[in-house]
């Protein structure tokens, strides 16, 4: 069995955030110094969006929109296990056109996994997921990955189904037939 490697091993642990009522010019500073092109969006412990130096740029400076973070982030952010692999990171970040995936475990915050961090550790997945997306053999991909353990073979899998009451995981569907 081939090792994979998971979002919790490459992501980013020490994740920026800011408050919707925050200033966009907070905001800016803080991706600035820091270096980043992205700062969370969190209402207490709850993730309520994502500002990104795009959003700044087309929404508040040329859009004249806002003068606070809540006028201008993203709202609906897909977010993803620590425990997905790094393709499943790649493939949901291709399907949905974005850059980053903050990682939640048991709904608490834990990392955030950029398209630049799978590239440093894996660049030959990008040209697979495109080949993949273009003979359509890529699977659903729901908003958020669940993770469990096969029943049969006791792998964790992201790719779970149910086949006569057990969940299995790919490879042991496949031995089922």
């Amino acid at each position: 069995m081939k090792y994979k490697v998971l979002v919790r091993e490459v992501m980013r642990k020490n994740v920026r955030y800011v408050a919707p009522d925050d200033r966009l010019e907070k905001a800016a500073n803080i991706m600035k110094n820091e270096g980043i092109g992205s700062v969370l969006v969190m209402d207490k412990d709850k993730l309520v969006g994502i500002l990104t130096t795009s959003d700044i740029v087309y929404k508040h400076v040329a859009g004249k929109k806002g003068k606070f973070v809540k006028d201008i982030m993203t709202k609906d952010v897909i977010t993803i296990s620590p425990n997905a692999t790094i393709e499943d990171a790649a493939m949901l970040l291709s399907k949905n056109k974005i850059e980053k995936l903050p990682a939640f475990d048991k709904g608490k915050l834990v990392g955030i996994i950029t398209a630049t961090d799978i590239l440093k550790i894996e660049p030959a997945l990008f040209e697979i997921l495109i080949e993949r997306m273009k003979i359509g053999k890529t699977e659903k991909i729901k908003k958020e990955i669940d993770y469990g353990q096969c029943e049969r073979c006791g792998n964790y899998s992201s790719d779970l189904e149910e086949v006569d009451g057990e969940l299995l995981c790919e490879e042991c569907r496949d031995e089922v037939g």
